[in-house]
């Protein structure tokens, strides 16, 4: 971003990533003469506003209206104002899958209303619906067009963004244009995204009542308990899953109890980060999840990949994740050699940044060396190393073909703040095929 405001002609300072004075005052500065409220923060919406300017500007992407509507008509479904669609998705690249498309916000679905229900299925399981009511606008509609025909045609195209953005600017106006992608209107309706899946090749997850709770239909709970109350539905299986793929049974998840904080007390979606308990790196509060399982093989371990939704992680995962995929595709571009220091170095922090997935994960040091190649400890920068295991692990051993498997997680009390509620969805894989999925809401 550093780089776009130096050719536009504004002045933040070295292009170093580092956000220091006049990087915010050439922030602000942009902001106030493209009618934007001028706060000097930074934020990727207004990264992805400054960069299509940029490309506005030096004419290196161009796309009328006309010619993206011709292309895409026959191609793409987008979604009109009043209708309701379910799993529809955009190209997967980047960040992963796009969802909403049509709907206005750079960070759809994070600008939208969000609303979690469950619908019977079959006999006796549940799936779990996520819904989103999102503002649109025909300007909307035809950016989200533009983008996913062209990611289409080439995945790895780094002229599609700013095109698309050029394109909508062009036809809108600027000035509505930043604001949609603010998350903002003018709308001429809502669309209504719901889906029960995260990807379009993921699986469908099933869910269902807890021992001694039962199944609602026709209520607004899914689940309640002998007395009346409501409860969380736990995961299931994937019905759809492959025959011989591992398979769990008696799932439960949340808080954690025992002598040795090896069970898990109570199944409970809802986890209260009271930081009573401690960990390696200080206050935590600890849960997790336990199960049985079979057709396992023990030579490889249960691999478990996290995303957060909700906290500071809505903006800093974004920053983390965009400039993850930015570095990792990177690669040695024009002018830069095989040997290049910095272009390496480069590739190597977007790989370990992008395989995080928030903020929690990730940790960067960098520790020079002296002549000698010993590394000079005072001088290293970065994160604080970790002296425990992580929250949430990425890797579980599986003693046994069979056996029944307790994980224990934590969160620590210095990564939470009164208030805050975090959503923390956890996917396991065995061999590459899904095992389960479980969501925490932290509070």
């Amino acid at each position: 971003m550093q780089e776009d405001l130096i050719s536009l002609g504004y002045d933040p300072g070295p292009a170093n990533g580092e956000a220091a004075t006049r990087t915010i005052i050439a922030v602000a500065k942009f902001q106030a003469q493209h009618n934007l409220e001028a706060t000097g923060e930074i934020t990727p919406q207004l990264a992805g506003i400054i960069k299509a300017t940029l490309a506005k500007r030096s004419g290196t992407a161009t796309a009328t209206r006309q010619a993206v509507t011709a292309q895409t008509t026959s191609r793409l479904s987008i979604a009109q104002p009043g209708t309701t669609v379910r799993n529809v998705f955009g190209p997967e690249v980047g960040l992963g899958a796009n969802r909403c498309r049509g709907a206005c916000g750079g960070n759809c679905p994070k600008s939208c209303a969000i609303e979690i229900f469950y619908e019977c299925a079959g006999s006796s399981q549940l799936r779990r619906v996520e819904a989103f009511a999102c503002g649109t606008h025909p300007g909307c509609r035809e950016h989200d067009a533009c983008l996913d025909t062209c990611l289409q045609e080439n995945a790895e195209s780094r002229e599609c963004q700013p095109r698309c953005d050029v394109m909508a600017m062009e036809a809108y106006g600027f000035e509505s244009s930043a604001s949609w992608l603010l998350g903002n209107g003018p709308y001429d309706g809502e669309i209504r995204f719901e889906y029960t899946r995260q990807g379009a090749a993921e699986l469908e997850p099933a869910y269902r009542c807890p021992a001694g709770a039962t199944r609602q239909c026709s209520e607004d709970v899914a689940c309640v308990d002998a007395n009346g109350a409501s409860v969380d539905p736990v995961f299931d299986s994937y019905p759809a899953a492959k025959a011989g793929a591992m398979q769990i049974a008696e799932f439960r998840a949340g808080p954690v109890c025992g002598n040795n904080a090896d069970r898990v007390c109570e199944q409970s979606a809802t986890i209260q980060l009271s930081g009573d308990d401690t960990c390696p790196g200080g206050k935590c509060t600890r849960f997790g999840m336990e199960f049985d399982y079979r057709n396992a093989d023990p030579t490889a371990p249960l691999e478990c990949a996290t995303s957060t939704r909700g906290g500071d992680d809505d903006f800093i995962g974004d920053l983390v994740k965009l400039g993850g995929d930015a570095l990792a595709s990177r690669g040695v571009g024009a002018g830069e050699q095989e040997g290049d220091g910095m272009g390496q170095l480069l590739g190597l922090f977007g790989k370990v940044i992008a395989s995080g997935d928030s903020p929690e994960d990730v940790q960067v040091t960098i520790t020079p060396f002296d002549e000698n190649g010993n590394p000079i400890e005072s001088q290293r920068v970065g994160s604080e190393p970790g002296n425990g295991p992580a929250p949430i692990p990425r890797t579980v051993d599986l003693p046994a073909v069979n056996g029944h498997l307790f994980v224990p997680m934590y969160q620590l009390a210095s990564a939470s703040r009164p208030g805050e509620v975090k959503e923390r969805r956890v996917t396991c894989t065995h061999k590459g095929e899904p095992v389960l999925e479980t969501i925490f809401v932290l509070r």
